[in-house]
């Protein structure tokens, strides 16, 4: 035990550009248990620019707990849950984290299979609340395993639409109903074939002062 602490401890001094952890990553629980007298002396992150991870069904909840409180990331995070059954319960989860961890992820990249209703959360969201959404993670990208169909936003607007080999890239912004100057602009990757959705870019504009 010793020696995995000491391994660890080298590991967190380190800086990684990208590092994959495909449904195999450290638990977080033997993690706190080795440095269980830590005091906060030595930060228990993985300095990752561009960390990786897969997950599923079983090992949903660590790999998050994981990502949330023991990775450090710079410039973005990309998380595959195609081998996850996406529940109402996941869906949850996975809100709260893009709402409420902002702070820890400049960017994530969501991919798997039934990610439509957690898109729609966002979307109503961003729309609807009447927080600043400081804390929100500020770029989201979704990419669709199912290839939905979305219809355009009622409230999108500034729409600019190019087709560039057999995809419609459909750029527009949604505006907040209660902060004029709280804006988000998307992007829609969607088949000009059948207008099924490969993916949707989502940014928070900065307001200008």
């Amino acid at each position: 035990m010793i020696i995995i602490r000491c391994w660890l401890e080298q590991l967190f001094k380190c800086s990684f550009d990208r590092v994959y952890f495909f449904k195999n990553l450290f638990n977080p629980q033997m993690i706190n248990l080795l440095f269980d007298n830590n005091n906060k002396t030595i930060p228990l992150k993985f300095n990752i620019q561009k960390p990786a991870l897969s997950t599923d069904n079983k090992i949903f909840k660590n790999v998050l707990n994981f990502c949330l409180n023991h990775l450090s990331v710079s410039e973005f995070i990309d998380i595959d849950f195609r081998s996850v059954n996406i529940t109402e319960e996941h869906t949850n989860i996975l809100f709260n984290i893009l709402i409420n961890e902002g702070n820890k992820f400049p960017k994530i990249y969501l991919m798997g299979f039934r990610l439509t209703t957690l898109y729609n959360y966002i979307e109503e969201y961003i729309q609807a609340t009447f927080e600043d959404c400081s804390r929100m993670v500020p770029v989201i990208i979704f990419e669709f395993s199912d290839s939905p169909n979305f219809k355009l936003n009622e409230r999108a607007e500034k729409i600019k639409i190019k087709p560039l080999n057999g995809v419609n890239f459909i750029n527009y912004q949604i505006t907040n109903i209660y902060n004029p100057k709280l804006r988000f602009s998307f992007c829609n990757e969607e088949s000009i074939e059948d207008g099924s959705t490969g993916c949707i870019l989502i940014r928070k504009i900065k307001s200008k002062i």
